[in-house]
């Protein structure tokens, strides 16, 4: 009976301790990623084309009627970029991907650009963090995909606005998408120290002027923080690996030129005009921006997101135990992350006098998750190495399985304490709003009011949208004809006049 006894007891002791491996850890996090990129990929469908939308791509489609295909679709984003650069704003890169709307094809394929936007920052996320990991930190590749998914995760479910971040392509692809690119470029830069061999570094030379292309001419938020990067990684290599810098410098030509086409740009004195003493004088801009970087910590951060670094903190002190990386200079990282955080700040401030519009705060809060991350890492190594130099026991970095579930449950009770679930947690909100009907009934609105643009009706009428889940309804259009908003859909649709009022759909 005792010895039955004790073979239970050690049963159920190992079973309580057992922890899993970092192989089964990195597959786990991964699955639980793709179930929360689920429902965000499913109500991509019910996504509509709204306001710039139609400003940006109508110089896509009317080139299209001239030259069907990819060449007239090409052809009327750089005309658009010509246009835009001259009359409103300087952002090149993206404004021609803004106005290769996938709507131009046909109302159909609008969905498209959601779906892009969210796979591509999952990607971007996962070849940034895979660079950092391998590359500089050494990380077996288990562990790094439990970073990488857990990280990808944080930023998608966390991220400010989902609405204007991922279901209106126009301010979707405009920050979200180009700080994607931003991130792809960080990557490129990183992997080019490390790569020996001549043909791969000249890839690596191509793909980093063509990312400093595109997120020079990016919004201001990615590209000048794409700019501290570069400069930051090009001093970094100039002291550890001396001409190794050389690499470095047809990126920071052309980021150069790009920058300065971008800043320049005749439409920019056309668009701040709209703004004339809205904004702070420049020093003022960048000094504001330290004290808007502090106020905005907490809510940038959340529980949520302190759960989550909790969650982090035994695969990174596994990393940071095979890790031969130094770890130096503790207080240097977090001090220069502060400083490229705060940068995001800087261009609202000094062109609105504030922190930003939501869409701007997704670029903005990508960059702080991102830096979240690599100051953890950085701690926990710079740690977990001094206690080693001076002999001390440490943790193997292994943990039970119920830690895992215990943490999972204290994000469950964070979740549920949230007084706005489906607009803090964005596969929650799509879920909800798919799980509901709302989306559904909001789409088929949106069909029927299509259904009577495309009739040879020229004045039409519709009542205002009964369902507006937030997530998808950026707003309605107005009985006044001539607002801007009604105007864009007037031109896209070539019809005299659209409004909306509390009668029923049809002709005037």
């Amino acid at each position: 009976m005792c010895c039955n006894g004790n073979k239970k007891d050690k049963w159920y002791r190992r079973a309580l301790l057992w922890s899993p491996s970092a192989r089964i850890t990195g597959i786990g996090v991964c699955l639980v990623l793709l179930l929360l990129l689920v429902p965000l990929l499913r109500i991509a469908e019910y996504a509509v084309p709204w306001y710039d939308d139609f400003s940006y791509g109508w110089f896509t489609k009317a080139a299209m009627k001239d030259t069907p295909g990819i060449r007239g679709a090409l052809k009327g984003a750089f005309e658009c970029v010509r246009v835009q650069w001259y009359a409103w704003q300087g952002t090149f890169s993206s404004i021609f991907f803004m106005a290769l709307m996938p709507a131009v094809w046909g109302e159909e394929y609008y969905f498209l650009g959601p779906v892009c936007l969210i796979l591509l920052l999952v990607v971007s996320i996962f070849v940034l963090m895979g660079v950092l990991l391998k590359d500089i930190f050494g990380a077996d590749r288990w562990s790094c995909l439990a970073v990488q998914s857990v990280t990808a995760a944080m930023a998608v479910v966390l991220i400010y606005s989902s609405q204007s971040g991922f279901y209106w392509y126009n301010a979707g692809v405009h920050y979200v998408g180009m700080h994607s690119f931003g991130m792809l470029f960080a990557a490129c830069l990183i992997r080019m120290q490390h790569t020996e061999k001549m043909t791969g570094r000249m890839v690596l030379v191509l793909c980093s002027m063509l990312g400093a292309l595109l997120v020079s001419g990016s919004n201001f938020v990615t590209a000048l923080q794409g700019g501290i990067v570069l400069l930051a990684a090009m001093l970094l290599v100039l002291c550890t690996a001396g001409k190794k810098v050389l690499w470095y410098l047809p990126a920071l030509m052309v980021y150069g030129i790009g920058f300065y086409k971008n800043v320049g740009a005749p439409g920019n004195a056309v668009r701040s005009a709209n703004y004339v003493g809205w904004g702070y004088p420049p020093v003022e801009a960048v000094l504001r921006s330290f004290l808007e970087a502090f106020q905005n910590l907490g809510e940038l951060t959340g529980w949520i997101t302190i759960a989550i670094l909790v969650l982090l903190v035994p695969v990174i002190w596994q990393i940071a135990g095979e890790s031969s990386f130094s770890f130096r200079w503790p207080g240097v990282v977090p001090v220069l992350s502060f400083c490229l955080y705060a940068a995001g700040y800087t261009p609202s401030l000094y062109s609105l006098g504030h922190g930003g519009l939501s869409r701007t705060w997704n670029a903005v809060k990508l960059t702080y998750q991102i830096l979240l991350v690599v100051n953890e890492i950085y701690l926990l190594g710079w740690f977990r190495k001094t206690l080693e130099q001076k002999g001390r026991k440490v943790w193997s970095g292994r943990c039970p399985w119920w830690f895992y579930l215990c943490v999972g449950a204290w994000m469950c009770g964070i979740f549920w304490q949230a007084p706005n679930q489906a607009g803090c947690y964005s596969s929650y909100g799509a879920y909800y709003y798919v799980h509901t009907g709302e989306a559904y009934n909001f789409y088929q609105e949106y069909q029927e009011r299509l259904e009577l643009l495309k009739s040879d009706e020229k004045n039409v009428v519709f009542t205002p949208y009964r369902y507006k889940p937030w997530i998808l309804c950026m707003g309605d259009l107005y009985e006044d004809p001539e607002r801007e908003e009604n105007l864009l859909v007037e031109t896209w649709y070539d019809k005299d006049s659209v409004i909306v009022r509390e009668e029923a759909s049809g002709a005037e």
